[in-house]
């Protein structure tokens, strides 16, 4: 059976690759980490190896080279490719243009992506993964506006790729047969808050102790800078 081309379907398959290997782009370390931790203390450090995007990355890239096929094959996938999705309640919103693709696709390329990138650029060789002692206090740019943009970029790649990949009636749900399907979605539901509290503490753990280091590196200066910026999102938080 020949393959239908659409012209849509083959847009957003193109687009979740992109926003895939753009993620790993924004998470790889722009700088080699520095072998010891400040005075200060780096608590997550174990978690900032140069070699932990590509571990976190991998199954995520699974998941879109299999969502992208499905999306553009769609709505005649083979049925090796679809494996257990009929089965299981295949969500087709998550294989066409909805809202439950475009907004993270959109939060991911238009947001995600560009925090990390443009804090890459900024901070120069003073971004590393693993907290050093930078030999400047960066207040223009992004930095003007917001105290931590690769943060918030952060989050935003989380919680889109999740949103847009991981869930048990995407991709996921055409691995597991149906016997394993309702466990996978009872463990969906523990999952997701748990996972949710251990990021946030990780940022928020990263973020203070950043924080106790820039303040004994420069004093009154990032004082005065911390006092007038917001953390995350500018004039809001």
């Amino acid at each position: 059976m020949p393959l239908l081309f659409s012209l849509p379907q083959a847009s957003l398959a193109a687009t979740i690759i992109t926003s895939t290997v753009g993620t790993y782009i924004a998470l790889s370390p722009p700088n080699p980490s520095t072998q010891s931790a400040p005075s200060t203390g780096d608590s997550i450090r174990l978690f900032t190896h140069k070699h932990t995007t590509k571990i976190a990355v991998a199954p995520l890239g699974l998941l879109a080279l299999h969502t992208s096929s499905l999306a553009y094959l769609y709505p005649a996938a083979p049925a090796a490719l679809l494996r257990y999705g009929a089965k299981n309640g295949l969500n087709p919103n998550l294989i066409t243009w909805s809202a439950a693709t475009a907004v993270p696709l959109a939060l991911i390329i238009c947001a995600g992506i560009p925090l990390r990138l443009a804090s890459y650029a900024s901070l120069g060789k003073n971004f590393t993964f693993t907290l050093a002692e930078p030999d400047r206090l960066t207040t223009t740019g992004l930095y003007r506006y917001v105290q931590h943009p690769s943060y918030t970029g952060l989050l935003v790649l989380i919680v889109c790729n999740v949103a847009l990949l991981c869930r048990t009636d995407g991709a996921l749900g055409c691995w597991a047969p149906p016997a394993w399907y309702r466990v996978l979605r009872v463990a969906e539901w523990v999952l997701a808050p748990v996972g949710s509290a251990g990021v946030l503490f990780a940022v928020w753990t990263r973020v203070r102790e950043e924080e106790r280091m820039l303040r004994a590196e420069f004093g009154l200066g990032w004082e005065s800078w911390h006092a007038r910026t917001a953390r995350f999102i500018p004039w809001l938080f």
